[in-house]
């Protein structure tokens, strides 16, 4: 076994697929699509007349329509297509690393144009206290006093930044080193959202060993329809934490090397720090390491190492915050959670109607057609075992779901609540689209993705300042 393919036996069957292999997966793919596609184009047509319903009434959250169709709010969709599909034929002419620079390159233009019918320009979103209060902040205490001060100050600053961990407003803070100008910062933020691509690219070149499912991954992540409805929001943003964790882990399982659980420690007091929600996922780490232990490429001692340096070098971070800062994690974190608790209750969202409702943001937030290829691996899954990275991964992310769904947490606003585990579901998309030598599956994937996303881009007011 390569010392690359710690989770995988062998190569993906993508890498070098053979004429009419795999039929049984291929069937799979095409059903799955065409299905996604029919369901997206019905959800297109309630779009464009306004009926197809966003949050709900009842649960008190909804989001508005703003605006009537025309044929023209799709030509974004249409350039990125184009964009989209002519990059993966340069793509596969280049050596991986240059690729994904490609993409990288490409990926703040592709987003912008697909926010031309946003009326709402990032100049305002970023500079306003209802759609962003961290902004303000950000400017009106240096990084130092506000972590510092940030418990006796906390009831003082604009509801998004009181009811968030501070390390949205420290991001900000960093932006502020290269600009305070709202319009400017709201590109930069689109800048530092995209790298949940790259990383996205890493996790599956880690998982599959593939470099074009790494690259799908990569290009589904960046035009998700709820990433693309929230920017420059920092939910956006908050997948970047989790998957740099998730990603350190599979480098620590793969080659055993202390300074990746150390590293990963860190990474999960940064998570913490900027969004805990997306710490659910851990149970994708356990899966990995179930998986790992299953295929005996880890051992129990490999496991003790990697949870004490990793416990280690969170608590040093932790030590280190309240010494140099006086800035504890737990008591902030006790104070969010509280207040999260307290706004349902003062909100009056009941819990009941979003047990139902969050399962449907959560398909408009990955994409429809994502959303029923998603389906389509855990029946693969189910069918084959789950003793493969895929199945494992589809599984722990659909537990996660459930847990999160149940738990009552997301109740409202839940399209921008979902990105981060939207996200980690297009790893297992990418996996299924791959299983195809040709481009027009995932082409078609990506059109019918584009369609929904600029078609809510124009309609619905998912942001307002």
């Amino acid at each position: 076994m390569s010392e690359r393919t710690v989770l995988t036996a062998e190569r993906t069957a993508a890498a070098a697929p053979e004429p009419g292999a795999d039929d049984p997966q291929l069937r799979l793919l095409h059903g799955a699509l065409f299905g996604g596609c029919a369901l997206t184009l019905v959800a297109a047509v309630l779009l464009a007349v306004r009926v197809l319903p966003l949050g709900s009434r009842a649960g008190r959250w909804i989001y508005r329509y703003v605006a009537t169709f025309s044929a023209w709010q799709l030509w974004p969709a249409a350039v990125a297509l184009l964009a989209v599909v002519g990059l993966l034929w340069l793509s596969q002419r280049l050596r991986p690393r240059v690729a994904v620079g490609a993409w990288l390159v490409a990926a703040v233009p592709l987003q912008l144009v697909m926010r031309t019918y946003d009326d709402m320009p990032l100049s305002v979103l970023v500079g306003s206290d209802r759609a962003n209060s961290f902004h303000t902040p950000s400017l009106a205490y240096s990084a130092y006093d506000f972590i510092s001060r940030y418990m006796r100050i906390v009831g003082e600053l604009p509801a998004h930044a009181r009811t968030n961990m501070p390390g949205k407003t420290l991001l900000y803070h960093l932006l502020g080193a290269v600009t305070t100008d709202p319009g400017t910062q709201g590109v930069l933020v689109v800048a530092v959202s995209s790298l949940t691509g790259l990383l996205a690219y890493a996790v599956a070149r880690e998982l599959f060993d593939d470099h074009r499912t790494a690259l799908y991954a990569l290009i589904l992540v960046l035009l998700m329809p709820g990433r693309l409805w929230f920017l420059p929001i920092l939910n956006t943003v908050s997948p970047v934490p989790i998957l740099l964790a998730f990603w350190l882990h599979l480098r620590f399982l793969r080659g055993k090397q202390w300074p990746w659980a150390v590293a990963l420690g860190l990474a999960v007091y940064l998570t913490f720090l900027f969004e805990p929600l997306p710490l659910v996922l851990g149970l994708a780490f356990l899966g990995t390491i179930a998986l790992a232990l299953h295929r005996r490429t880890c051992a129990w001692y490999d496991l003790l190492r990697l949870v004490s340096l990793t416990l280690a070098a969170f608590a040093a971070a932790y030590l280190g915050m309240r010494v140099v800062f006086g800035y504890d994690l737990f008591v902030n974190l006790d104070y969010v959670l509280a207040d999260a608790n307290e706004f349902n209750v003062r909100a009056a969202r009941p819990y009941g109607v979003w047990v139902w409702r969050n399962l449907c943001d959560f398909a408009l937030c990955a994409g429809l057609a994502a959303t029923v290829l998603v389906g389509a691996t855990a029946y693969d899954a189910a069918r084959r075992g789950l003793a493969r990275p895929v199945a494992a991964l589809t599984a722990c992310g659909l537990a996660v779901l459930a847990f999160l769904d149940l738990v009552g947490v997301n109740r409202g606003e839940t399209i921008r609540l979902w990105i981060f585990l939207a996200v980690f579901f297009q790893l297992s998309v990418a996996w299924l689209c791959a299983r195809s030598a040709r481009l027009w599956p995932f082409a078609l994937l990506v059109g019918a993705t584009l369609v929904q996303g600029a078609l809510g881009m124009a309609l619905i007011a998912f942001v307002r300042p």
